[in-house]
């Protein structure tokens, strides 16, 4: 009888240990994810030199990075990402970073606030006549 309460406990602490270990697994694969990323992310800001910045941009027509000058006009950027991406040119876009709308557009990157890379959005918000 008391073997196989041995026995019963030793399976019990061999399951937690199978539990535990892909447990680990799963958490050191999404380090290594995490570490790529971040590596990626170095490299990117290796290519950027001082008063530029890396934008990624969320567009109707998907996703668009480039690297500015901190003293580029936002007016500037958008006739850009839409000549890149193909936007229609009759629409009228506005740029945000987060939930701020950058305006007016005759203001720079810097003077929002904006340094080394950031995540902006364009949106179309009407079409020209």
């Amino acid at each position: 009888m008391e073997n196989i309460d041995l026995l019963q406990q030793a399976e019990a602490h061999l399951q937690q240990a199978e539990a535990e270990l892909k447990s680990a697994e799963s958490a050191e694969r999404s380090a290594e994810h995490d570490v790529a990323v971040a590596l990626e992310e170095l490299k990117e800001l290796e290519e950027i030199k001082p008063h530029e910045i890396l934008l990624e941009i969320a567009t109707p027509n998907g996703l668009f990075k480039g690297i500015f000058a901190e003293s580029a006009k936002i007016s500037e950027v958008i006739t850009i990402v839409v000549e890149k991406k193909k936007l229609n040119d009759k629409d009228t876009f506005e740029l945000f970073h987060g939930e701020t709308e950058l305006q007016p557009t005759s203001r720079t990157l810097e003077s929002f606030g904006l340094k080394r890379k950031a995540k902006l959005e364009l949106v179309a918000t009407g079409s020209g006549v």
